[in-house]
């Protein structure tokens, strides 16, 4: 059987809004996940914060040119548009292009 997680709406606003602890803070100090706080902090009518990451866009067309038809390194890319290497992986994968074998031009 599954525990429940149980706190109240009053000491989940305290400590989110009052001593500013974010979700994961939240989720490790009660033993639970960060999207459990989430929702909690949701039915709670609690507005949470912006994340600390923005959501970056990479149009398909300017990823294809450069990473399948240029075939610059990810990194470039990256450089390029001030995201991490990461970003444009999941770009890469999301848009459906292939990865490159490692050390061939």
């Amino acid at each position: 059987m599954a525990l429940r997680f149980t706190i109240s709406c009053e000491e989940l606003r305290r400590r989110y809004e009052d001593e500013g602890l974010g979700v994961v803070l939240l989720a490790q100090h009660y033993g639970c996940s960060p999207t459990t706080i989430s929702q909690r902090l949701r039915a709670c009518g609690i507005t949470t914060r912006q994340s600390r990451f923005q959501s970056v866009s990479i149009p398909v067309e300017a990823l294809h040119q450069l990473y399948m038809v240029e075939r610059l390194p990810l990194q470039e890319i990256a450089q390029q548009f001030g995201v991490s290497v990461g970003t444009v992986r999941n770009h890469r994968r999301r848009a459906g292009m292939p990865a490159r074998e490692r050390g061939r031009k």
